[in-house]
C-alpha cells in the first residue's frame, strides 16, 4: 500500500491519499501513539474500501511514520501478510 499524499491537519490528525483510492482522503487521529482511521472522504471514482484495505491504510501510515512499535501494541492487531 503506497502513500501518494499526506497533509497535517487540527488536532494532531493527518489526511492521506492511498494509491487505489486517488480521489479519497483517508483522515487519521492519534491514540496512544499510534494512528487509526477516523473518516474516510470517500469518492465514488474510487473502489469500495474494506476492513482489510483500512488495516492496511493503518499499517502503512504508521510504518511512515515511525509508530509501529505502538501500532504493534494494540489490543486488536492483525498485522498484513505481505507486510511482515
Amino acid at each position: 500500500m503506497n502513500i501518494l499524499q499526506y497533509s497535517y491537519k487540527k488536532r494532531g490528525e493527518i489526511q492521506f491519499v492511498f494509491e487505489g483510492w486517488p480521489h479519497s482522503k483517508v483522515i487519521m487521529a492519534p491514540i496512544k501513539g499510534y494512528y487509526f482511521v477516523r473518516l474516510i472522504r470517500w469518492s465514488g471514482r474510487d473502489p469500495i474500501v474494506t476492513r482489510h484495505d483500512l488495516e492496511k491504510m493503518e499499517w502503512a501510515a504508521n510504518q511512515y511514520l515511525g509508530t509501529v512499535p505502538f501500532y504493534r501494541k494494540r489490543k486488536a492487531l492483525q498485522i498484513p501478510s505481505s507486510s511482515r
